[in-house]
């Protein structure tokens, strides 16, 4: 079952990427993404495909990846449908919401934009491990030392965060997998019993959530834990011409685009 934030250890050219060309890379592309008009949103679309099957990831794992957003893609694709101004398609002019081909299109468009972006950013957390996406982030963060800001502690607070995402999913599931084996069916209950059996399971996961802090703050403050630098196992690549060159086009590309989208 794949949970959010998981890296799935494989022998792919995008998996030995340099991180830090992979972090540029998805936030060149998200930003290309939301400039972009319909017809090349289906290239991008083709492009992510492409990696995603080059990458050895199956369609699976993007699939469980979206499902828990699945109600989110459904509501802009509604609200885009339904509220988009246009000329009314036939027999739909008596409903109370306009239904348009425009506001169809629209709707398939933004919701496809949004998955797009989403995809994105899952390829990246999916092939590549956390501590180099920590040091692939702090490698760009490095100037807002000279601003006299935490970059050390902002780093480490993403890091725990990273690591705490798969252990709050995967209580959620610890949780309901006891349930199912104690033969609790939700839907026999009426509305009042779901808020109140929705309000302890969340406050289940937390609290347990909660424990695992307090166990992890533990075992900092036993190891003498202090605020600061820190050194890191991981040794990105020093920086060489195709490290530039490759972080170059991509902010030419962005540029461009933009360009495109604005003055084209």
């Amino acid at each position: 079952m794949y949970h959010t934030g998981t890296y799935l250890s494989a022998d792919s050219p995008l998996h030995r990427l340099d991180p830090r060309i992979k972090l540029a890379g998805v936030v060149g592309l998200s930003i290309i993404i939301l400039m972009l008009g319909a017809l090349p949103l289906l290239f991008v679309c083709l492009a992510l495909l492409a990696l995603i099957c080059q990458s050895g990831i199956k369609m699976r794992t993007i699939g469980q990846a979206l499902q828990p957003l699945l109600f989110f893609i459904v509501l802009i694709f509604l609200v885009h449908t339904f509220l988009a101004k246009g000329e009314n398609l036939p027999g739909t002019s008596g409903l109370a919401l306009s239904f348009s081909w425009g506001g169809l299109q629209e709707g398939v468009f933004v919701s496809l934009r949004f998955v797009c972006l989403v995809v994105a950013a899952v390829l990246l957390t999916l092939t590549t491990p956390p501590s180099q996406m920590i040091a692939a982030l702090k490698f760009f963060l490095q100037p807002l030392k000279k601003l006299r800001l935490p970059v050390d502690n902002m780093i480490f607070m993403i890091m725990l965060a990273l690591r705490l995402l798969p252990v709050l999913l995967g209580e959620k599931e610890r949780i309901e997998t006891a349930r199912k084996a104690r033969g609790y069916n939700i839907r026999q209950l009426g509305y009042s019993a779901r808020i109140k059996t929705f309000l302890t399971f969340v406050t289940r996961i937390l609290w347990n959530v909660f424990q695992r802090a307090d166990e992890l703050s533990a075992a900092m403050i036993a190891r003498n834990y202090q605020a600061g630098p820190r050194t890191s196992f991981v040794t990105l690549k020093p920086i060489d011409a195709k490290f530039i060159i490759l972080l170059a086009l991509i902010f030419c590309l962005v540029f461009f685009v933009a360009l495109i989208s604005f003055f084209g």
